[in-house]
């Protein structure tokens, strides 16, 4: 199916005032250039080790030997995957009696929310490191090669001549989209992957969030996990919009509590703090 082959998508570009929309076609890279992308990940992967740059499983080691991740957070990582499914089968097949009450549903889905965040956090770090091990850079070298092949204007002119064209722009909105719509393709890399999770599936079911999978009450407004309005930022609010704590108490623009009592001196006269 063509769909298969490629991508069209409109890219937003901002020239000068105006504002134009570029059309990219991305092809999805046939055996020859797959060939090509993997010698290029060879040697890059080859540089790295040569430069000095650790392996995944040097990393691990290196880890382990500074106290970053050890035996103890393995466990842990797999106690809380473990309790996310324990919760997704509650949610979906485990209730009482064939029945559940969608408001009991709306905890359980928000508590998979706080056990996700709960993994993230576990593994940020760990992540974050592996982002610089020599496989990690030998497969970002491979996947930029691809995007630099692939990407094509409509009238079949190649986007960049090479891909070192294509890393010195890699932070443009062409070269965003392009790498988007190839990794979609080739990874099945899904732009909805949120929205798509078991947990924010059943809260969009019974519209317990907004489109942006943000918790809302009945009226559709912000709310936080206890019910509390919230604003975008994720401060409470009041009934007006106004900025207040969890207990009600106004708070000016920067979080400073405005008074709301009359200030005497130790005669009782009222003292007059404006301005």
């Amino acid at each position: 199916m063509k769909d298969n082959k490629e991508k069209v998508v409109d890219v937003k570009i901002k020239d000068g005032e105006t504002e134009k929309v570029v059309k990219v076609v991305v092809r999805r890279p046939n055996n020859a250039l797959l060939s090509q992308a993997q010698r290029v990940s060879a040697k890059s992967w080859t540089d790295c080790v040569r430069d000095g740059i650790m392996t995944k499983k040097e990393l691990e080691k290196f880890m382990k030997q500074q106290g970053i991740w050890n035996d103890s957070k393995d466990v842990e990582q797999k106690k809380i995957t473990e309790e996310i499914n324990r919760l997704e089968k509650e949610l979906y097949v485990s209730g009482k009696n064939g029945k559940l009450r969608a408001t009991e549903g709306k905890n359980i889905a928000i508590e998979m929310r706080k056990k996700r965040i709960e993994l993230r956090e576990l593994i940020a770090e760990r992540m974050s490191l592996e982002q610089n091990t020599a496989e990690s850079i030998s497969d970002n070298a491979r996947f930029d090669f691809l995007v630099a092949n692939c990407s094509h204007y409509e009238n079949g002119q190649k986007v960049y001549k090479d891909m070192d064209e294509y890393t010195a722009n890699s932070d443009s909105e062409i070269a965003f989209a392009s790498a988007t719509a190839l990794a979609q393709m080739m990874y099945s890399v899904d732009r909805d992957f949120e929205a798509k999770l078991p947990e924010n599936k059943f809260l969009k079911m019974f519209n317990f969030v907004n489109e942006d999978l943000a918790l809302v009450n009945d009226k559709g407004q912000r709310v936080d996990t206890e019910g509390n309005k919230i604003d975008e930022f994720g401060y409470y609010v009041n009934d007006e919009g106004k900025r207040v704590d969890k207990d009600g108490n106004l708070l000016d623009e920067n979080g400073n509590y405005v008074p709301s009592i009359t200030y005497v001196d130790d005669k009782g006269k009222k003292i007059n703090i404006d301005g």
